[in-house]
């Protein structure tokens, strides 16, 4: 699945790839993912 509405991410996986500009910056656990853990990686390497 691929979503960009975060209440679905988090609601329905069980792991997330999260990506920043076509690379991959990383992978949350589904249990254990935050929306600031995910927003955190989605902007990692624009700094």
């Amino acid at each position: 699945m691929i979503s960009s509405e975060m209440p679905e991410l988090l609601g329905m996986s069980d792991r997330i790839m999260v990506m920043c500009e076509g690379r991959l910056t990383g992978i949350v656990d589904g249990n254990k993912a935050t929306e600031e853990e995910i927003m955190r990686l989605a902007a990692q390497h624009m700094a």
